[in-house]
Protein backbone atom coordinates (compact mmCIF):
# COMPACT_ATOMS: atom_id res chain seq x y z
CA UNK A 1 0.00 0.00 0.00
CA UNK A 2 1.49 3.32 -1.12
CA UNK A 3 -1.65 5.65 -1.51
CA UNK A 4 -4.87 5.63 0.15
CA UNK A 5 -7.82 7.05 -2.87
CA UNK A 6 -11.01 7.83 -1.17
CA UNK A 7 -13.82 7.67 -3.10
CA UNK A 8 -16.83 9.90 -2.39
CA UNK A 9 -20.43 11.55 -3.56
CA UNK A 10 -21.59 14.69 -3.97
CA UNK A 11 -24.74 15.02 -1.11
CA UNK A 12 -28.46 16.02 -2.66
CA UNK A 13 -27.20 19.69 -1.22
CA UNK A 14 -24.43 19.86 -3.39
CA UNK A 15 -26.74 18.99 -6.37
CA UNK A 16 -29.46 21.40 -5.84
CA UNK A 17 -26.62 24.10 -5.55
CA UNK A 18 -25.44 22.70 -8.75
CA UNK A 19 -28.98 22.89 -10.15
CA UNK A 20 -30.14 26.32 -8.63
CA UNK A 21 -26.61 27.82 -8.80
CA UNK A 22 -26.88 29.35 -4.76
CA UNK A 23 -27.89 27.54 -1.67
CA UNK A 24 -29.96 30.89 -1.27
CA UNK A 25 -31.94 30.09 -4.52
CA UNK A 26 -32.56 26.16 -3.97
CA UNK A 27 -33.99 27.50 -0.24
CA UNK A 28 -36.15 28.96 -1.75
CA UNK A 29 -37.03 27.04 -4.53
CA UNK A 30 -38.03 24.31 -2.41
CA UNK A 31 -39.85 26.48 0.13
CA UNK A 32 -41.94 27.74 -3.05
CA UNK A 33 -43.07 23.70 -2.95
CA UNK A 34 -43.51 23.89 0.89
CA UNK A 35 -40.36 21.77 1.46
CA UNK A 36 -37.37 22.60 3.28
CA UNK A 37 -33.87 22.51 3.07
CA UNK A 38 -33.25 21.92 6.78
CA UNK A 39 -32.58 17.96 5.70
CA UNK A 40 -30.46 18.76 2.72
CA UNK A 41 -28.20 20.72 5.24
CA UNK A 42 -27.77 17.74 7.83
CA UNK A 43 -27.18 15.08 5.75
CA UNK A 44 -24.67 17.46 3.93
CA UNK A 45 -23.11 18.15 7.10
CA UNK A 46 -22.84 14.91 8.69
CA UNK A 47 -21.32 13.13 5.64
CA UNK A 48 -18.81 15.73 5.40
CA UNK A 49 -17.67 15.04 9.11
CA UNK A 50 -17.79 11.52 7.59
CA UNK A 51 -15.30 12.48 5.42
CA UNK A 52 -13.14 14.28 7.75
CA UNK A 53 -13.32 11.84 10.36
CA UNK A 54 -11.77 9.37 7.48
CA UNK A 55 -8.96 11.63 6.64
CA UNK A 56 -7.96 12.18 10.01
CA UNK A 57 -6.79 8.92 10.23
CA UNK A 58 -5.10 8.45 7.20
CA UNK A 59 -1.35 8.25 8.62
CA UNK A 60 0.55 11.00 6.83
CA UNK A 61 2.89 8.63 5.38
CA UNK A 62 0.87 7.95 2.77
CA UNK A 63 -0.17 9.93 -0.48
CA UNK A 64 -3.92 10.64 -0.09
CA UNK A 65 -6.35 11.49 -3.36
CA UNK A 66 -9.89 12.03 -3.58
CA UNK A 67 -12.10 10.85 -6.53
CA UNK A 68 -15.48 11.92 -6.88
CA UNK A 69 -17.92 9.06 -8.41
CA UNK A 70 -18.23 11.27 -11.55
CA UNK A 71 -14.45 11.02 -12.69
CA UNK A 72 -14.25 7.22 -11.68
CA UNK A 73 -14.43 6.23 -15.28
CA UNK A 74 -11.18 7.97 -16.11
CA UNK A 75 -9.36 7.47 -12.66
CA UNK A 76 -6.36 5.82 -12.94
CA UNK A 77 -5.88 3.51 -9.89
CA UNK A 78 -3.00 1.49 -8.58
CA UNK A 79 -2.73 -2.47 -8.24
CA UNK A 80 -1.18 -0.95 -4.31
CA UNK A 81 -3.82 1.51 -3.63
CA UNK A 82 -5.93 0.91 -0.68
CA UNK A 83 -9.34 2.20 -1.77
CA UNK A 84 -11.58 3.72 0.82
CA UNK A 85 -15.28 4.35 -0.36
CA UNK A 86 -16.80 6.54 1.86
CA UNK A 87 -20.94 6.70 1.19
CA UNK A 88 -23.98 4.36 0.59
CA UNK A 89 -24.00 1.07 -1.49
CA UNK A 90 -24.70 2.17 -4.63
CA UNK A 91 -21.34 3.83 -4.31
CA UNK A 92 -19.76 0.83 -3.59
CA UNK A 93 -21.23 -0.97 -7.06
CA UNK A 94 -20.40 2.59 -8.84
CA UNK A 95 -16.67 1.78 -8.04
CA UNK A 96 -17.03 -1.87 -8.39
CA UNK A 97 -16.72 -1.71 -12.18
CA UNK A 98 -13.51 0.39 -11.81
CA UNK A 99 -11.09 -1.50 -9.70
CA UNK A 100 -8.88 -4.76 -10.10
CA UNK A 101 -6.59 -5.92 -7.62
CA UNK A 102 -6.90 -3.21 -4.77
CA UNK A 103 -8.09 -3.64 -1.71
CA UNK A 104 -11.49 -1.72 -0.80
CA UNK A 105 -12.70 -0.61 2.42
CA UNK A 106 -16.42 0.62 2.76
CA UNK A 107 -17.23 3.10 5.19
CA UNK A 108 -21.37 4.21 6.04
CA UNK A 109 -21.42 7.16 6.68
CA UNK A 110 -24.44 7.59 8.42
CA UNK A 111 -25.53 4.37 10.04
CA UNK A 112 -28.75 5.89 11.30
CA UNK A 113 -29.76 6.35 7.86
CA UNK A 114 -28.00 4.27 5.47
CA UNK A 115 -28.43 0.20 5.59
CA UNK A 116 -24.35 -0.05 4.14
CA UNK A 117 -25.01 -3.61 3.44
CA UNK A 118 -21.69 -3.52 1.90
CA UNK A 119 -20.36 -0.60 3.88
CA UNK A 120 -19.33 -2.86 7.13
CA UNK A 121 -17.38 0.37 8.76
CA UNK A 122 -17.67 3.53 10.40
CA UNK A 123 -15.78 6.57 9.79
CA UNK A 124 -13.60 6.53 13.16
CA UNK A 125 -12.57 2.18 12.60
CA UNK A 126 -10.73 3.25 9.63
CA UNK A 127 -7.35 3.96 11.34
CA UNK A 128 -7.27 0.41 12.82
CA UNK A 129 -7.89 -1.39 9.79
CA UNK A 130 -5.18 0.74 7.88
CA UNK A 131 -2.93 -0.57 10.47
CA UNK A 132 -4.12 -4.18 10.04
CA UNK A 133 -3.52 -3.94 6.42
CA UNK A 134 -0.13 -2.25 6.65
CA UNK A 135 0.79 -5.32 9.38
CA UNK A 136 -0.07 -7.49 6.69
CA UNK A 137 -3.14 -8.58 9.58
CA UNK A 138 -6.43 -7.93 7.40
CA UNK A 139 -9.45 -9.99 7.03
CA UNK A 140 -10.69 -9.67 3.38
CA UNK A 141 -13.29 -11.40 1.53
CA UNK A 142 -14.20 -11.76 -2.44
CA UNK A 143 -17.27 -10.71 -4.39
CA UNK A 144 -17.98 -12.07 -7.10
CA UNK A 145 -19.31 -11.10 -10.79
CA UNK A 146 -22.23 -11.82 -12.89
CA UNK A 147 -20.69 -11.95 -16.18
CA UNK A 148 -22.78 -11.92 -20.02
CA UNK A 149 -20.65 -12.95 -23.30
CA UNK A 150 -22.41 -12.19 -26.60
CA UNK A 151 -21.72 -14.18 -29.67
CA UNK A 152 -20.16 -10.90 -30.94
CA UNK A 153 -17.36 -10.50 -27.88
CA UNK A 154 -19.42 -8.08 -26.06
CA UNK A 155 -18.60 -8.27 -21.96
CA UNK A 156 -20.79 -7.38 -19.93
CA UNK A 157 -19.89 -7.03 -16.14
CA UNK A 158 -22.53 -6.73 -12.65
CA UNK A 159 -21.89 -6.73 -9.24
CA UNK A 160 -25.06 -7.00 -8.30
CA UNK A 161 -26.69 -8.06 -11.48
CA UNK A 162 -27.16 -8.12 -15.33
CA UNK A 163 -30.70 -7.51 -16.98
CA UNK A 164 -31.10 -9.06 -20.23
CA UNK A 165 -34.72 -7.71 -22.29
CA UNK A 166 -35.60 -4.79 -24.30
CA UNK A 167 -34.10 -1.43 -23.43
CA UNK A 168 -37.70 0.05 -23.44
CA UNK A 169 -39.17 -2.68 -21.02
CA UNK A 170 -41.82 -4.11 -23.45
CA UNK A 171 -41.77 -7.77 -23.98
CA UNK A 172 -38.62 -8.95 -24.86
CA UNK A 173 -38.20 -12.49 -27.32
CA UNK A 174 -36.18 -14.41 -26.63
CA UNK A 175 -34.92 -18.65 -26.52
CA UNK A 176 -33.77 -19.58 -22.95
CA UNK A 177 -31.31 -22.53 -22.40
CA UNK A 178 -30.34 -23.34 -18.55
CA UNK A 179 -29.46 -26.94 -17.77
CA UNK A 180 -30.90 -29.57 -20.79
CA UNK A 181 -33.85 -27.55 -21.10
CA UNK A 182 -34.91 -24.74 -23.35
CA UNK A 183 -38.24 -22.68 -24.45
CA UNK A 184 -39.13 -19.75 -26.26
CA UNK A 185 -39.88 -17.02 -23.94
CA UNK A 186 -42.05 -13.68 -24.28
CA UNK A 187 -41.24 -11.82 -20.74
CA UNK A 188 -39.99 -8.57 -19.48
CA UNK A 189 -36.61 -9.44 -19.61
CA UNK A 190 -34.56 -11.78 -17.50
CA UNK A 191 -32.57 -10.64 -14.23
CA UNK A 192 -29.58 -12.66 -13.34
CA UNK A 193 -28.67 -11.61 -9.57
CA UNK A 194 -25.13 -12.24 -7.50
CA UNK A 195 -25.20 -12.83 -3.46
CA UNK A 196 -24.55 -9.12 -3.10
CA UNK A 197 -27.47 -8.57 -5.48
CA UNK A 198 -30.26 -10.26 -3.44
CA UNK A 199 -30.46 -7.54 -1.08
CA UNK A 200 -31.16 -5.23 -4.71
CA UNK A 201 -33.09 -5.52 -7.54
CA UNK A 202 -33.77 -9.20 -6.69
CA UNK A 203 -34.89 -8.26 -3.33
CA UNK A 204 -38.36 -7.50 -4.55
CA UNK A 205 -39.23 -9.72 -6.35
CA UNK A 206 -38.69 -12.28 -3.61
CA UNK A 207 -41.22 -9.50 -1.88
CA UNK A 208 -43.21 -10.03 -4.50
CA UNK A 209 -43.57 -14.40 -4.48
CA UNK A 210 -43.85 -14.35 -1.29
CA UNK A 211 -46.93 -12.08 -1.23
CA UNK A 212 -48.56 -14.26 -3.75
CA UNK A 213 -48.04 -17.96 -2.12
CA UNK A 214 -49.86 -18.53 1.14
CA UNK A 215 -46.97 -20.12 2.79
CA UNK A 216 -44.44 -17.68 2.99
CA UNK A 217 -41.09 -18.69 1.71
CA UNK A 218 -42.17 -21.73 -0.40
CA UNK A 219 -40.86 -21.32 -3.59
CA UNK A 220 -37.31 -21.76 -5.60
CA UNK A 221 -36.10 -18.30 -4.26
CA UNK A 222 -36.55 -19.30 -0.62
CA UNK A 223 -32.45 -19.93 0.14
CA UNK A 224 -30.21 -16.93 -1.89
CA UNK A 225 -26.88 -16.99 -2.34
CA UNK A 226 -24.54 -15.41 0.05
CA UNK A 227 -22.23 -12.60 -1.29
CA UNK A 228 -19.13 -14.75 -2.22
CA UNK A 229 -20.41 -17.66 -3.01
CA UNK A 230 -19.72 -18.34 -6.61
CA UNK A 231 -23.16 -18.61 -7.79
CA UNK A 232 -25.97 -16.56 -9.45
CA UNK A 233 -29.61 -16.90 -9.34
CA UNK A 234 -31.99 -15.97 -12.61
CA UNK A 235 -35.37 -14.83 -12.74
CA UNK A 236 -37.65 -14.11 -15.85
CA UNK A 237 -40.03 -11.37 -15.31
CA UNK A 238 -43.78 -11.82 -16.23
CA UNK A 239 -42.93 -14.77 -18.43
CA UNK A 240 -46.48 -14.92 -20.92
CA UNK A 241 -47.35 -18.58 -22.01
CA UNK A 242 -48.94 -18.55 -26.02
CA UNK A 243 -49.42 -21.44 -28.63
CA UNK A 244 -45.45 -19.99 -29.33
CA UNK A 245 -43.67 -19.30 -25.73
CA UNK A 246 -43.78 -21.17 -22.69
CA UNK A 247 -43.30 -20.57 -19.20
CA UNK A 248 -41.38 -23.19 -17.53
CA UNK A 249 -37.99 -22.16 -17.22
CA UNK A 250 -38.20 -19.10 -14.64
CA UNK A 251 -35.71 -19.09 -12.05
CA UNK A 252 -32.46 -20.99 -11.40
CA UNK A 253 -29.14 -21.51 -10.14
CA UNK A 254 -26.13 -20.75 -12.22
CA UNK A 255 -22.82 -22.60 -11.19
CA UNK A 256 -19.46 -23.49 -12.82
CA UNK A 257 -20.56 -25.82 -15.64
CA UNK A 258 -24.18 -24.63 -15.59
CA UNK A 259 -24.60 -21.32 -17.26
CA UNK A 260 -27.83 -19.51 -19.02
CA UNK A 261 -27.99 -18.92 -22.66
CA UNK A 262 -30.67 -16.34 -24.16
CA UNK A 263 -30.66 -16.35 -27.79
CA UNK A 264 -32.61 -13.14 -28.99
CA UNK A 265 -35.38 -12.97 -31.04
CA UNK A 266 -35.53 -9.33 -31.17
CA UNK A 267 -34.69 -7.21 -34.72
CA UNK A 268 -34.20 -4.30 -32.39
CA UNK A 269 -34.44 -3.16 -29.09
CA UNK A 270 -32.65 -5.74 -26.69
CA UNK A 271 -30.53 -4.70 -24.46
CA UNK A 272 -28.03 -6.34 -21.43
CA UNK A 273 -27.15 -4.16 -18.93
CA UNK A 274 -25.49 -4.07 -15.39
CA UNK A 275 -26.44 -2.61 -11.89
CA UNK A 276 -29.33 -0.66 -13.32
CA UNK A 277 -27.47 1.66 -15.84
CA UNK A 278 -29.46 1.37 -18.95
CA UNK A 279 -26.71 4.00 -20.53
CA UNK A 280 -23.65 1.48 -20.67
CA UNK A 281 -25.83 -1.24 -22.01
CA UNK A 282 -24.84 -3.28 -24.79
CA UNK A 283 -27.34 -3.93 -27.80
CA UNK A 284 -28.40 -7.87 -28.11
CA UNK A 285 -29.95 -7.83 -31.77
CA UNK A 286 -31.41 -11.13 -33.08
CA UNK A 287 -29.21 -13.58 -33.47
CA UNK A 288 -27.24 -12.63 -30.81
CA UNK A 289 -26.55 -15.51 -27.99
CA UNK A 290 -25.75 -14.24 -24.59
CA UNK A 291 -24.05 -16.84 -22.00
CA UNK A 292 -24.69 -15.69 -18.51
CA UNK A 293 -21.69 -17.35 -15.81
CA UNK A 294 -20.07 -16.39 -12.50
CA UNK A 295 -17.41 -13.82 -13.95
CA UNK A 296 -13.70 -14.44 -12.83
CA UNK A 297 -13.78 -11.20 -11.48
CA UNK A 298 -14.02 -10.15 -8.16
CA UNK A 299 -13.98 -7.31 -5.58
CA UNK A 300 -11.55 -7.59 -2.36
CA UNK A 301 -13.35 -6.30 0.34
CA UNK A 302 -11.75 -5.42 3.51
CA UNK A 303 -14.60 -7.15 6.44
CA UNK A 304 -13.81 -7.02 10.21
Amino acid sequence: MDRVVVVTKPTRLEELIREHLTEGMAQFFLESKDDSIAPYRDEHTTYQDALTAVRRQIPNDLVVTTVSRSDLPTFLFRDDDLVIVCGPDGLFVNLAQYVTNQLVLGVNPDPDSIAGNLMPFEPTQVGDVITRVKNDKYLVEDLPFVKATTSDDKVVWGINDIFIGRRDHISARYKIAFGSREERHSSDGVIVSTGIGTNGWLRSIVAMVDGLIPERGCHLLRQLPNPTDLELVFVVRDPFPSPTTGATIVTGRVVAGIPLRLSSEMPKGGVIFSDGIVEKGVDWPAGSTATITVGERVVHRLIR
